[in-house]
């Protein structure tokens, strides 16, 4: 069966396919302007069923589908995400949370975007299929995220990397794991033979045969990150004074609801450190120091 793909532009771009009346869509993006937009490209097929898959549960990726879109069908729809990251989706105090670190208010005026609740249909476990999609592990910016090989060879990686644009304007990646999102930048770089493009969730496509040089610049800016952590083990930081650390090594913008990301990848970094034997925990007077555990505990 031949099935149509495209991508929608946006922040994040979404997938579409549609095959033999069925549309699958990847990642519908976050507003009601989105909704519109994503609900006209299917009804150009005049679909008789529709799927979405919702590649982790960041807000900015699927909250279109609450603002709208799901009810505005008429045919059968279903909503699948990664099971690792399913009750995020559901849950808005748990995905803030796990976003954040902190349990915030959607009107704390510290989001970028609302945390609203969404179905989830089903749940899946990569690598399998979805429709015409190949479903593939890219963990590491949340626990469950997965990416999709669309049937043009384009791999719709989701947030496991970012446009150059995004690495400038940022400075500092968001990760929930650093060093796992590491691990999947090198399994990206390493099977880019088996792509046409490669489309990040924020940035452009482009084609494998020059996606190196993208992969490389976010393989830079991860390894950067977790060097400067590891700056902060041999400095015995607090948190704060790692986070602080972290972002003005790599000039990241002084934002608040910025700061708490770039806070919650520096407790990731901590977090992955540790579990790895590399950091340790020391009390200091009522504060968490993070210091390079013993040598004798590695």
């Amino acid at each position: 069966m031949e099935c149509g793909t495209l991508i929608l532009r946006g922040s994040p771009s979404t997938l579409i396919a549609s095959c033999g009346g069925e549309v699958y869509v990847v990642d519908p993006g976050h507003g009601r302007k989105r909704a519109k937009q994503v609900r006209r490209e299917i009804l150009k097929h005049g679909p008789s069923r529709v799927t979405f898959l919702v590649t982790h549960f960041h807000s900015d990726h699927y909250t279109s589908l609450a603002e709208g879109l799901l009810d505005s069908l008429e045919a059968p729809v279903a909503v699948a995400a990664p099971r690792v990251d399913a009750p995020a989706l559901r849950d808005p105090l748990l995905r803030v949370t796990l976003t954040f670190g902190y349990p915030l208010p959607g009107d704390s005026g510290l989001l970028t975007y609302d945390p609203l609740p969404v179905r989830v249909d089903s749940e899946i476990d990569p690598p399998t299929r979805i429709g015409p999609f190949e479903v593939v592990p890219l963990p590491g910016h949340t626990p469950g995220q997965v990416g999709v090989v669309a049937p043009d060879g384009t791999l719709y990686a989701a947030d496991s990397l970012f446009g150059e644009r995004v690495l400038a304007r940022f400075g500092a990646p968001y990760h929930f794991d650093p060093c796992r999102a590491l691990e999947t930048l090198h399994w990206i770089r390493d099977h880019l033979g088996r792509y046409e493009a490669i489309q990040p969730s924020h940035g452009p496509l482009t084609r494998a045969a020059e996606a190196e040089a993208l992969v490389d610049a976010n393989i830079d800016a991860v390894s950067r990150l977790l060097t400067h952590a590891r700056e902060a083990l041999e400095k015995r930081y607090t948190l704060d004074e790692a986070t602080r650390h972290v972002a003005k090594s790599m000039g990241a913008p002084g934002d608040p609801g910025l700061l708490l990301l770039i806070q919650a990848t520096v407790r990731g970094a901590l977090a992955c450190l540790h579990a790895r034997g590399e950091a340790t925990a020391l009390a200091d007077d009522g504060l968490v120091r993070w210091s390079v555990a013993p040598k004798e505990s590695r």
